[in-house]
């Protein structure tokens, strides 16, 4: 097959090579998903927790509600939240405390959403999600209940 003199040409010619013009379409890539991002609210998806596993998630009306599982500290899980949120851009709108044997409840504000986090370690509240969710959470687990939606 013949090689085309031409090849590349009209890039080297006017001095743009590949590798500026690959930069120029990340760039423009990273923009418009910025600019999406902004559009939508800015809220993003909530950090997880790293040691919990995803048990169920449920949407509607705007709002996305996902229950996961995990085993060791509440109150660990409760303080990582109260530190990680922030980092994410959320501001802490209402916190009830690490209360033993029980749990916590956080409320956080971001543009135009609210998130809730509910962390439960009491057999009531846990038996409560397993019926809303239609799961069964692991014998000896708590629950992390992550909300997410529009202001009201």
């Amino acid at each position: 097959m013949a090689r085309n003199p031409y090849r590349g040409y009209v890039m080297k010619e006017k001095g743009v090579s590949s590798i500026v013009v690959i930069a120029i379409v990340i760039i423009i890539a990273a923009v418009a998903i910025g600019a999406i991002l902004l559009l939508r609210g800015g809220g993003g998806i909530l950090p997880t927790y790293l040691e919990a596993q995803k048990l169920a998630e449920q949407s509607a009306a705007g709002y996305t509600v996902t229950l996961y599982s995990f085993t060791g500290s509440c109150e660990e899980v409760y303080n990582w939240y109260k530190s990680q949120m922030p980092v994410e851009g959320w501001i802490l709108d209402y916190d009830g405390g690490y209360i033993e044997n029980q749990g916590c409840l956080l409320n956080y504000t971001k543009g135009g959403e609210v998130a809730t986090i509910l962390i439960s370690e009491s057999e009531a509240a846990i038996s409560t999600q397993e019926e809303t969710f239609s799961v069964d959470v692991p014998s000896g687990s708590k629950t992390i209940f992550l909300a997410q939606g529009p202001k009201p």
